[in-house]
């Protein structure tokens, strides 16, 4: 009998801790590198984009264009999330389009352990579908932008 409350009380106890759900927030889920996959639109594009702990989001970005010629950007921005959105500041970019300080604003549509989806805030803007992947550091895709900023800069001089 002694044995018996015993397991009893073991089984109770494990079916407790087997109920609890962990819940992470965005925040933590997003933290990483992920390959933005190519939706089927316009030029077919590669890109990675690093998510630190610190609030820094680092994109490497290689296009080919109609003629198939390859045109590389970076971005070495700012991001957190507000209220289901992904909000991110432009800070180095050779972009014209997207000058620094530009506020872009993603809604989040997933985001697991795998997968982040996302749909920019404009007027019929695709689903971005993005892949994790994992045991990459996104400081490494930082210390790669850093690197080509630096040698687009120095050559432009």
């Amino acid at each position: 009998m002694k044995y018996l409350s015993l397991l009893v009380g073991a089984v109770i106890l494990l079916t407790g801790c087997a109920s609890t759900k962990v819940e992470v927030k965005p925040e933590e889920q997003i933290v990483g590198v992920w390959h933005l996959k190519d939706y089927g639109t316009g030029n077919y594009e590669y890109s990675q984009l690093g998510f630190t702990a610190g609030g820094r989001k680092c994109v490497v970005s290689v296009s080919m264009n109609g003629s198939g010629f390859p045109e590389i950007d970076y971005y070495d921005n700012t991001w957190k999330i507000n209220n289901g959105v992904l909000e991110t500041t432009v800070g180095d970019s050779p972009s014209s389009s997207l000058p620094k300080g530009y506020l872009i604003k993603d809604h989040i549509k997933v985001l697991n352990q795998d997968e982040l989806v996302v749909q920019m805030e404009s007027f019929g803007a695709p689903l971005e579908k993005h892949q994790k992947l994992h045991g990459v550091q996104p400081e490494r895709i930082c210390q790669l932008v850093e690197n080509y900023a630096r040698l687009i800069k120095r050559n432009n001089a």
